[in-house]
């Protein structure tokens, strides 16, 4: 992906959406107590494989829509945008479904995450405003989302926190429209009557919603607002949010522990189908378009044949001998057949941004010395991303976008993996030669 690239977007309402307690359901069943998960079954272990995805996405568009991640021309924005707004649930619907009001009361214009939103309605339909029912997919989020928003900025400048722990465990209560909530009820979940109203009105119009507190990326990105006190529950929640159970696996032959390994793995894209008609999936509920599969297969031989092209320049020059054309050739394919290797993770997509991509790698693909992270349509816009800190040389990984690839646009990038590859290579060309003599 090309940082420079310049798109034209139509000027769109668009802004998406604190998505906080947003998709990591909890079992249907609703019960007045919340049992913390056992380390064999973790709170997303119920979850459909798309409402997993969805927590993951959400977990970075949290970050954007409270203003500390994202572009920096909207980030003050968001940090203020709505504040000034009451808790009133009822408001906020008429307002984002009434075309006579201003739906930017709530929303940021915001056009850079508009792709972004797209792909988390893609795993979700009931995010967006219309939540799927009219065929079309919304730019606008559900009015619960917003709402919910609205609720944290609030909580988030007001310094309070709120017990999670304690709400969750009156789940029963909470969904029962006939309830009152009692002065114990308000104390022990650090609430306001206004508060505890609101969030009932929300999830009475969507009980969905409430069981999404506790989707464990959610929460790990929440823990960094200081909004909810720390308890057992959503600590144990939080610890489950990590990646190591979906590993890259050898595109080919990948034995050669001495290959230089190039890692290709996807985020935030459209580009995986899911759901019992998408026919034969992954044993984690996923599988990848043909295209991206042939994006796969486009980067992988364009990165080899830009290495080939770079390394026979290189080897061309002193202090290196000249090789003869066969030479070379046999050179070359002892060097793909051992000392290049690829990985990919195709089974499942995957939501990589600076800030968690270190881990993300550690956790699915700690074999590779390069990553390439291939980024859906336009995403990139979402992001910040600080070269001294988040971009090759300083860290060995770049980002793509998967439409550079399709039209043969990631030159910059690839020419960037391939000398990578070759300094790897070069440093053991010696070796490489004398077994070639053998």
């Amino acid at each position: 992906m090309s940082l420079k690239r310049n798109f034209i977007f139509p000027l769109v309402f668009l802004t998406i959406l604190f998505p906080v307690a947003v998709t990591c359901p909890l079992n249907n069943a609703v019960s007045s107590t919340a049992t913390p998960p056992s380390e064999e079954q973790t709170p997303s272990h119920n979850l459909s494989p798309a409402q997993q995805h969805s927590g993951e996405l959400l977990a970075y568009l949290l970050k954007v829509v409270l203003g500390r991640a994202g572009q920096l021309k909207s980030r003050e924005d968001w940090r203020v945008r709505a504040f000034e707004e009451p808790l009133d649930f009822d408001h906020i619907v008429k307002v984002m479904r009434n075309p006579e009001k201003n739906q930017l009361d709530f929303m940021v214009l915001d056009p850079d995450i508009l792709d972004l939103s797209q792909v988390l309605f893609h795993y979700d339909e009931k995010l967006s405003l219309y939540k799927g029912d009219y065929g079309v997919t919304s730019v606008y989020p559900a009015p619960e989302i917003l709402a919910l928003r609205l609720f944290l900025l609030k909580k988030i400048n007001s310094g309070e926190r709120m017990d999670l722990d304690a709400f969750m465990q009156r789940e029963g209560d909470l969904l029962n429209k006939d309830y009152q909530p009692s002065s114990e009820d308000l104390a022990a979940t650090g609430l306001s009557e206004v508060e505890m109203k609101f969030l009932r009105d929300i999830f009475l119009s969507e009980p969905a919603f409430y069981r999404y507190l506790t989707c464990p990326f959610l929460l790990k990105e929440l823990g960094g607002t200081d909004v909810f006190a720390s308890g057992k529950l959503t600590e144990s929640i939080v610890q489950s949010a990590r990646y190591t159970p979906f590993r890259c696996r050898p595109m080919g032959p990948g034995g050669n522990p001495d290959a230089v390994r190039i890692a290709f793995l996807p985020s935030m894209t459209k580009e995986f189908v899911y759901g019992k008609d998408a026919g034969s999936l992954s044993r984690h509920g996923f599988k990848p378009t043909e295209f991206l599969d042939e994006i796969f297969n486009n980067l992988k031989t364009e990165i080899l044949e830009a290495t080939r092209e770079t390394l026979k320049r290189k080897l061309s020059k002193p202090p290196y001998l000249k090789l003869s054309k066969r030479r070379w050739a046999k050179l070359w394919q002892q060097i793909m057949k051992h000392n290049i290797a690829f990985y990919v993770e195709n089974e499942r997509p995957l939501a990589i941004y600076p800030e968690n991509a270190a881990q993300v790698i550690g956790e699915v693909c700690p074999e590779a010395d390069f990553t390439v992270i291939l980024m859906g349509k336009n995403i990139y816009r979402a992001i910040f991303f600080d070269p001294p800190n988040d971009l090759y040389p300083s860290v060995n990984r770049l980002y793509m976008d998967i439409m550079d690839i399709e039209y043969h646009e990631g030159g910059e990038e690839i020419d960037t993996i391939s000398q990578f590859i070759c300094s790897r290579l070069l440093n053991r060309i010696g070796h490489l030669t004398e077994r070639m003599a053998e």
